[in-house]
């Protein structure tokens, strides 16, 4: 694997384990039936979902670092070098937010360790992943900016990975809640998952809205020549998106009534539960490219002088 493959990988599954960590640990919220009770709040497979993916940003968080390190000094084995290293933490930008975001996926994974999440622990996991998240701002191209167009540039950034996380997020849980309702078609499993597809309908259009407005913001947007390899990727992530949204407009406004329906006769469950769940994981799978093409478009220039 080549330093600027491996650095593409690494950011693409960085980019996905934190967006379904913050989108998986925010979902409670809003999303099951009983948000006030901390001992309901996060299901054993939730929290095993979140641990997982907790492991996962830690471990491609430092497979982030050795690449860019790599890249740096222009091979693989500088990173086993003492003083590029220390020049690497102490003299850049990148490496002093590295290690305090490397610091914070580490104490996200104790505190995700105990076998019940709930209280202040939920509440910490729940805010150290907003952080961790919306900090991989700071390593893009916004980060590098300087002055008050470059703040603008890093905010924005931030905001947009934030909403896709909880989309995300929201995707991941969403397919397993249908798994679950699939399995015995039991009623209450069918009422949450109707519930919870509900209540995500009020976030989804912000979530929708702030992902547009701060796309439309995002200078790469319009100062790339339609012939760069950056524009090119972003058309493809912008048709992807689109797609989604068509997916999810169905979900809300076809598939969604069509189990209330269902679940009020009792006739044509499991295949009202198998549309919803094929749509789920298209839509899934379209997100996991989009944060693909993202990752690879964090490695380009806007410009074209990649």
């Amino acid at each position: 694997m080549t330093i600027a493959a491996g650095l593409i990988v690494s950011r693409f599954v960085h980019y996905l384990a934190l967006s379904v960590l913050f989108g998986g640990a925010l979902f409670p919220l809003y999303g099951f039936a009983s948000p006030s009770a901390d001992t309901q709040r996060v299901s054993p497979w939730l929290r095993a979902l979140l641990l997982s993916t907790a492991v996962l940003g830690l471990f491609t968080g430092i497979s982030w670092f050795v690449f860019t390190t790599a890249g740096m000094s222009g091979s693989l084995s500088g990173v086993t070098n003492p003083a590029i290293l220390s020049t690497m933490i102490r003299d850049t930008d990148f490496g002093r937010v590295w290690v305090l975001r490397l610091l914070l996926a580490s104490v996200l994974v104790v505190l995700l360790l105990p076998a019940r999440l709930s209280g202040w622990r939920f509440h910490a996991v729940l805010f150290g992943s907003l952080v961790l998240l919306a900090s991989i701002a700071l390593t893009g191209h916004a980060g590098s900016d300087a002055g008050p167009a470059g703040l603008r540039h890093l905010i924005v950034d931030a905001f947009h990975l934030v909403a896709a996380g909880v989309w995300v997020g929201a995707l991941v849980v969403f397919a397993r809640l249908v798994t679950i309702s699939l399995d015995g078609l039991r009623d209450d499993d069918l009422r949450i998952l109707h519930h919870a597809l509900s209540r995500f309908s009020g976030v989804g259009t912000v979530v929708v809205a702030v992902l547009a407005l701060t796309g439309l913001m995002n200078p790469g947007f319009f100062s790339s020549g339609l012939k760069t390899t950056y524009t090119q990727v972003l058309l493809v992530k912008l048709g992807m998106f689109a797609a989604m949204l068509l997916l999810a407009a169905a979900n809300r406004f076809r598939l969604t009534p069509r189990l209330a329906a269902r679940l009020d006769s009792k006739n044509g469950l499991e295949s009202a539960v198998t549309a919803l769940r094929l749509s789920l994981l298209t839509e899934t799978a379209l997100a996991i490219l989009v944060l693909g093409a993202v990752a690879w478009l964090g490695t380009l220039s806007p410009t074209g002088l990649e």
